[in-house]
């Protein structure tokens, strides 16, 4: 497969949970960030070139946990090692300064 990737990713030994803002229900979890996105594993099924409204909990604070808004379009998904799961690759959508900031900790 051609990598079609321009930016470095980092993967995340602790996965981060996202949500769904239409429901507040679980998404899936961030398993990779780069600047401009993330890889998300989740067990629902994904739409390429759909833009989600998700929320993703901040850890990079020792003394609280945050929530975090974001936009994001599903570029592409494909089945998972684990049959039961899908990968997505998502774009941020004008993201805002805070998830850029929180990415910026994790690279």
């Amino acid at each position: 497969m051609m990598e079609h990737r321009k930016e470095a990713r980092t993967h995340l030994i602790y996965y981060l949970r996202v949500f769904d803002r239409a429901d507040d229900s679980l998404f899936g979890h961030v398993v990779d960030v780069s600047p401009t996105g993330m890889l998300i594993t989740c067990d629902r099924e994904l739409d390429k070139n759909h833009q989600y409204q998700l929320a993703v909990e901040d850890t990079t604070l020792m003394d609280r946990l945050d929530v975090i808004h974001f936009n994001a379009e599903c570029k592409w998904h494909s089945d998972d090692e684990n049959d039961l799961l899908v990968d997505g690759g998502f774009k941020l959508i004008s993201p805002s300064e805070p998830i850029v900031e929180m990415i910026a900790e994790y690279n």
